[in-house]
């Protein structure tokens, strides 16, 4: 006898699933922590089947063997995956791996459920499995206002500007810095309240499901909690440092196309990494490239010639940073003097050439290289940065470059400081940028508290990025810390996982299903309409009621399954099932009118946010690999449903 193990099943379709397979002489093993099951839906006494409640994002220990897994766990309608945004998240991330290693390490032929969601609102019509979808993918649920920026490799930019193409800062599976391209980019119109974390360590605006990266008072560990979850905020931390590991850079490399002309000294092929990192911070605080214009006379004729100078600013009163600084030159391949008007000076043309790159003194900036060098590297780079601009303290650092500013805080991300940015004197006609070093000396900057939360009216769009880890590196108005992002891809990032790994898997897009067995208070559309009905009250349509929709019977959908399951046609393939038959809002109420004899009327309301406009399965696939085709029309269906819900 073979043996099934249905995660999810004593869910609506799961439970179906879980009787036909018993029926058709399978060994059921049901796995469900029953957040939204119910233990009746399942309620048998065939010895062919076993129940364990059991939450599957942990480790999933079964002794006897598995010969296929269907994974149905994850909450599927609105009410649910909004009440329950973290587990929505886990179940398709972390859920699907524990079952996919267990597929693997029973051999079992393992079958994924997503969902018809993945198309979003579809601008091809029917949708087949080719599709790639037209995805706002976060909904009205859970993004940031938009003047939230993220750090990527390239540095930071507002959430509005990420493309495809950035690869934002992330967290490992071990709590490392890394860095991961995003699966989605979210933005969205949005209207209505914002929840504010501000205090002096944060200053985000997020909307209310959006997860938060939360340790919570006593706890040991951060986790995904969405903000307008009631926890004690203000004793709960978040975080504002990782660790970071990056390869040693030996040298560093001269570019090849520096103007060369008329140079009469050798050209300086690389620097040695370290020296160059203490020089270069000084440079960028300290420095500047001067070239002057100077006649000479050669030969009985006068010509205008350039003169490059490098100068580096030091006072020989403070004397130890006036020895750091020369003891720093004197290791460089360059010839200086000191005593340029009270500066360092070195004349050379290919150094100054680069140099002259990182602009005046409010244009200033390191470039993206030297800040992806290892941590030691950093702090050698920060030193030296810090004897010029740094205060007496070492607790800030000023410049009147945004952008030297925010590089320096990238910096102390890398090596294990938290920096908060505001400005120190808005008199001047350039402003001066202050940041300050929250943890250099205290441990517990690391992991400060957030503050109480209050709420903002908004009217504007706002973003977010998907990453597999879920958690991303923001600022806003200079504050920094780790967020989570949206939590409404976890059937997208399923499928990623499942087809990356080497199991015989399937994954099958569910369109919408319904019948006996569905949650009476789901939030759908099929359960709303008929407890209306039934109570003769106003059966309420969003927008104009011609959107349409395309409704499978579930034991068809069961069927549907079986065979993806079990065929070996379907091995390796991402296949819909669905009834194509269309049906507009407006003709799904009156169905419901007529068949439960309701005296409701029907009233309108305003659209949701990104509601699909036209929804329906191209089946090809499932009639030419499975020989499946829905054979339960509407109006049967319905009339068993509202049976189920008379009761």
């Amino acid at each position: 006898m073979k043996t099934c193990l249905v995660a999810g099943g004593a869910g609506f379709i799961g439970s179906w699933l879980c009787k036909d397979l018993i029926q058709k002489g399978y060994r059921v093993i049901c796995l469900d922590n029953m957040i939204t099951g119910h233990r009746e839906n399942i309620d048998t006494d065939s010895d062919n089947f076993s129940f364990i409640e059991h939450n599957i994002i942990n480790p999933i220990n079964i002794d006897e063997k598995i010969d296929f897994i269907f994974h149905l766990a994850s909450p599927a309608s609105p009410v649910h995956y909004q009440k329950h945004p973290l587990e929505t998240l886990l179940v398709n991330s972390v859920g699907t791996m524990n079952l996919l290693k267990l597929a693997g390490k029973n051999k079992a032929r393992f079958l994924f459920a997503s969902s018809s969601e993945v198309y979003g609102d579809p601008k091809e019509h029917p949708q087949n499995e080719t599709y790639w979808g037209n995805v706002n993918p976060n909904g009205p649920r859970a993004c940031f206002s938009d003047d939230t920026e993220v750090l990527t490799e390239t540095g930071w930019k507002l959430m509005k500007d990420i493309t495809n193409k950035d690869r934002v800062v992330t967290l490992s599976d071990v709590g490392k810095i890394e860095y991961q391209e995003p699966i989605e980019i979210i933005k969205q119109r949005y209207i209505g309240e914002l929840i504010a974390f501000k205090n002096y360590h944060c200053d985000i605006l997020v909307t209310p499901n959006h997860n938060m990266y939360v340790k919570k008072r006593g706890k040991a560990d951060f986790e995904l909690i969405s903000a307008y979850q009631a926890i004690n905020w203000n004793r709960s931390h978040m975080l504002k440092v990782a660790d970071y590991d990056a390869k040693e850079k030996e040298f560093f490399v001269f570019p090849q196309n520096i103007d060369r002309k008329n140079i009469k000294v050798p050209f300086v092929e690389r620097i040695v990494m370290d020296d160059w990192l203490e020089f270069f911070g000084y440079f960028i605080t300290e420095g500047c490239v001067y070239v002057r214009k100077r006649k000479r006379n050669i030969n009985g004729k006068e010509y205008i010639v350039n003169e490059y100078k490098v100068l580096i600013a030091q006072s020989k009163k403070n004397k130890k940073n006036y020895d750091k600084i020369k003891a720093c030159l004197t290791k460089m391949p360059f010839n200086f003097v000191d005593s340029f008007d009270h500066q360092f000076c070195i004349t050379n043309k290919q150094l100054a050439n680069y140099l002259k790159q990182f602009g005046k003194a409010h244009e200033k900036f390191v470039p993206q290289e030297f800040l992806n060098v290892s941590k030691r590297q950093l702090k050698i780079l920060f030193d030296a940065m810090m004897l010029g601009d740094g205060s007496s303290k070492g607790t800030v650092y000023y410049s009147n470059s945004i952008k030297l500013i925010s590089n320096f805080q990238e910096l102390l991300l890398k090596i294990g400081y938290a920096g908060n940015i505001a400005v120190h004197d808005r008199r001047k006609m350039r402003q001066i940028y202050q940041i300050h070093i929250l943890n250099r000396f205290n441990k517990r900057y690391r992991t400060p508290t957030y503050s109480k939360r209050s709420v903002q009216q908004y009217d504007g769009y706002v973003y977010c990025v998907t990453v597999p880890n879920h958690v991303v590196f923001v600022r806003r108005n200079g504050k920094a810390l780790f967020c989570g992002n949206c939590y409404d891809e976890g059937k997208r990032f399923g499928e990623a996982l499942v087809s990356s790994f080497s199991v015989d898997w399937r994954i099958v897009r569910i369109f919408n299903t319904y019948g006996p067995f569905m949650n009476k208070n789901d939030g759908r559309v099929v359960p709303n309409f008929i407890n209306q009905a039934l109570e003769n009250r106003s059966i309420t349509i969003y927008g104009d009621g011609k959107q349409t929709r395309s409704f499978c019977y579930v034991s068809d959908m069961i069927e549907g399954l079986q065979r993806a399951m079990f065929s070996d046609k379907a091995h390796k393939q991402v296949i819909n099932l669905g009834n194509p038959s269309e049906i507009t809002m407006l003709e799904l109420a009156d169905i419901v009118i007529e068949l439960t004899g309701s005296k409701s009327n029907t009233v309108f309301k305003g659209i949701p946010v990104d509601d699909p406009t036209r929804r329906k399965p191209d089946i090809t696939k499932a009639k030419n690999l499975l020989n499946w085709t829905p054979i339960v029309n509407i109006r049967d269906g319905m009339k068993s449903t509202i049976d189920y819900f008379r009761v």
